[in-house]
């Protein structure tokens, strides 16, 4: 049986998560029960992260080179796989909790650290579609752009010039239950993590967490969102406008609610 030594990250055996394979990884995760050590080692992994040697190139931090610096032994090699390729509700075990939030599915955790003990803005990393200091699920919310040909979407712009009333309108479609007893109402937005039943609209070929950022739901919704939340994929540091003031938002009733990456990959290879 696991046992741990201390409530100390340094003392977690992260070296156990660098060399297996992702199924692996996520039945260790379950051994060593990450999910209960959440109040203690959640904050310690971000100021962990948050201590790390920066690498600039011009006004913007070199992530190849910051990560070969950093990452420097297998317990380094584990806790980042454990940040980037666990699936993070095997990481933190309820991600819609105010007091975990910020280490929800919409938070690159490495460079939240940055951001949060350096002040270091997301928009200042050297990052793209290949940069493995972010989970991919997250990363390609972040860089994707829709296809040409899509009316009323706009690439590299906030929202994707779509309105508030049309974010409402797809937001009830994808909270809508399709079948069963319920079939036909509508959940509460804090409920679901992502929006279903899109096909014929324009977010069809969105990544599901691109329509949990749009529609505002989930950890996205203003009663539960952070500034450490990526909560626009054009813009990582901006915190859009709620599209309901959430001063007149009413609770509705809840409902009930990867591509597998090579476990050899590290963060400096392309």
């Amino acid at each position: 049986m696991f046992k741990l030594k201390s409530n100390d990250i340094r003392d977690f055996p992260f070296q156990d998560y660098a060399e297996i394979n992702p199924s692996q990884l996520e039945d260790l995760s379950k051994t060593h029960y990450l999910t209960a050590h959440n109040s203690w080692m959640l904050p310690q992994i971000a100021a962990h992260y948050g201590n790390w040697h920066h690498i600039f190139c011009g006004e913007k931090i070199d992530s190849i080179k910051t990560a070969k610096k950093n990452i420097t032994s297998k317990w380094d090699l584990g806790l980042w796989r454990v940040c980037t390729q666990l699936k993070r509700g095997s990481l933190v075990k309820s991600q819609i909790n105010p007091e975990f939030a910020s280490y929800s599915a919409l938070v690159p955790l490495i460079l939240m650290g940055a951001k949060k003990y350096k002040a270091v803005k997301y928009s200042q990393w050297d990052i793209d579609q290949t940069t493995k200091l972010v989970d991919e699920p997250l990363r390609e919310a972040m860089f994707w752009q829709p296809g040409e040909g899509i009316p009323g979407i706009l690439p590299n712009c906030t929202n994707y010039g779509l309105g508030s009333s049309e974010l409402l309108e797809l937001r009830e479609q994808g909270l809508t239950i399709k079948s069963g007893l319920k079939a036909g109402t509508v959940g509460s937005p804090t409920s679901s993590w992502c929006l279903r039943g899109m096909r014929g609209t324009v977010l069809a070929t969105a990544p599901k967490l691109v329509t949990t950022m749009l529609a505002q739901i989930w950890v996205a919704h203003p009663t539960l969102r952070t500034e450490y939340m990526v909560l626009d994929p054009n813009a990582w540091d901006s915190m859009p406008q709620p599209l309901i003031d959430p001063q007149v938002w009413v609770a509705q009733p809840t409902t009930q609610a990867r591509k597998t990456r090579e476990y050899a990959d590290l963060p400096w290879e392309a």
